[in-house]
């Protein structure tokens, strides 16, 4: 094998594991909606028993590899301290737009977060735009559209403000990332960020009763340690291996899967411009996928994470 294929071959598998941890975090956060309508917490408590649990489960494991040094603020401490921040942010101008909004209309505003993450990824990150990550956003915003436009039933001018800050915060939010994943480990990213956030939204169990707390226990370990913890260090690891613009595109994933997950589990039949939508965003996630593997790919990785093992 030629010296030039030995290094190609990492980078190459560093991508296809970063699409996979990609492709299965959406896929399971498209479920979220489905588990919280069983909660009867209002939207606040559940994010702050989301992000402390899912610390939590992160600090018991460094804890018990004996790798609490990880979580030193070694560089960047601002910044790190500004990711949890905006992630605080992003939820609860998230939480405000389903408030006054229809879910379907916060969800078409609020993912325009990934076109704006791609479209600032040249300057801030110096990624080189390519037509094929253009196009695909393009293709999964146009599903998402047909996804959400059809049930659009009223418009409220604070839930479109709050509703846009959050897709803004969503990108600020993931651009910081790119910068500070080859700085720390995908566990240290989780609990710095997701702590700064919980202690963000802490003031919400001011209105939090103990009794609904208990009841929605389980619920809330699940959502907090699986989908926020242990989902949250393969999506920092995606976040090391894979360029914003990829990311960008594979996040469409996550609103199209929760169509799915409505239809299957809570009899939501869905429309078949919803079904259009569907796999016009699987189609631009397997383009950007497949558009890896051909010749004139992407040139060169981003810095790698620390490793973890």
């Amino acid at each position: 094998m030629s010296e030039s294929r030995l290094r190609r071959d990492p980078d190459a598998m560093a991508k296809r594991q970063g699409f996979l941890f990609i492709a299965i975090c959406t896929l399971a956060w498209g479920s979220i909606g489905v588990i919280v309508k069983e909660v009867t917490l209002n939207a606040p408590v559940i994010a702050f028993f989301r992000l402390a649990f899912g610390m939590s489960v992160v600090i018991a494991w460094l804890a018990w590899r004996r790798r609490l040094g990880e979580l030193r603020p070694h560089t960047r401490p601002a910044l790190l301290l500004a990711s949890g921040a905006v992630l605080g942010a992003h939820w609860v101008t998230l939480f405000e737009a389903f408030k006054r909004l229809d879910v379907a209309s916060t969800i078409l505003i609020v993912f325009l977060g990934p076109v704006l993450m791609a479209a600032a990824a040249p300057l801030v990150l110096g990624e080189r735009l390519r037509p094929l990550s253009i196009a695909a956003l393009t293709v999964a915003f146009g599903g998402i559209s047909l996804i959400a436009v059809p049930d659009i039933a009223r418009i409220d001018t604070w839930g479109v403000i709050a509703a846009l800050i959050s897709g803004v915060l969503f990108a600020v939010m993931l651009l910081i990332g790119k910068l500070l994943a080859p700085k720390y480990t995908p566990s240290a990213m989780v609990v710095w960020q997701q702590g700064v956030a919980a202690v963000l939204v802490s003031p919400a169990l001011l209105v939090a009763e103990a009794g609904e707390v208990v009841r929605a226990l389980p619920l809330l370990v699940l959502l907090g340690m699986g989908y926020t913890g242990l989902l949250g260090i393969l999506l920092w690891r995606a976040i090391g291996m894979l360029e914003a613009q990829q990311l960008s595109v594979m996040f469409y994933i996550e609103p199209a899967s929760a169509v799915l997950y409505a239809w299957a589990l809570l009899g939501e039949q869905p429309s078949w411009l919803t079904l259009v939508g569907g796999a016009l965003v699987v189609a631009a996630g397997l383009a950007i996928i497949v558009g890896e593997r051909l010749p004139g790919g992407t040139p060169s990785m981003p810095e790698p994470i620390l490793e973890e093992a």
